[in-house]
């Protein structure tokens, strides 16, 4: 760079700076009111109407799944694509039962994710998800017969725990 070219650019970095400086007092001076401001439109009635409208619309419904995904850790290129590719499964694409909407039944649709990477994986029912989810962690399946032979063995160590503390505590009651 010769010496012309870098006093305009000194002189153009000067300018920049300046002008960075101006914006962020004008930020600062009015963030706030900007922000009270934005409140108070959203507690108008024409704004709580036209906001129920959008939600219940397919792009409001759109918007608000691919929120709930970001929240939930999926990371994405293309958010797009996945909605569409969510949108149009009609069954598991693990054990291909037929998916319903909605957010209760066995068969609701889920959007499976890698925990580590963020990653897509599959449109997949609830209780592929969780078998998948479970895999992820390391964590052992039991059959039904386990389960139930699990809970009946944890039921009687409370009943065990609950006769014994009855137990000591009438006999602290006959010794007054």
């Amino acid at each position: 760079m010769n010496n012309k070219e870098e006093q305009e650019y000194l002189k153009l970095k000067e300018q920049n700076d300046k002008h960075k400086e101006k914006c962020k007092k004008r930020y600062q001076d009015n963030h706030k009111t900007e922000l009270e401001k934005a409140a108070a439109k959203r507690q108008t009635e024409e704004h709580k109407a036209y906001m129920k409208e959008f939600r219940a619309s397919e792009a409001g419904k759109k918007s608000a799944r691919i929120s709930n995904w970001k929240k939930m850790g999926l990371k994405s290129d293309d958010y797009d694509m996945v909605y569409d590719d969510w949108k149009s499964t009609t069954h598991c694409e693990e054990c291909n039962v037929e998916l319903i909407e909605g957010n209760e039944g066995a068969n609701k649709k889920c959007l499976d994710h890698d925990h580590e990477t963020g990653l897509f994986r599959n449109v997949i029912c609830h209780i592929c998800n969780v078998k998948r989810g479970n895999d992820d962690r390391g964590v052992v399946r039991q059959s039904n017969e386990q389960y139930n032979e699990n809970r009946n063995m944890v039921r009687k160590i409370r009943i065990f725990r609950l006769k014994w503390d009855l137990k000591k505590a009438f006999s602290a009651i006959s010794q007054l």
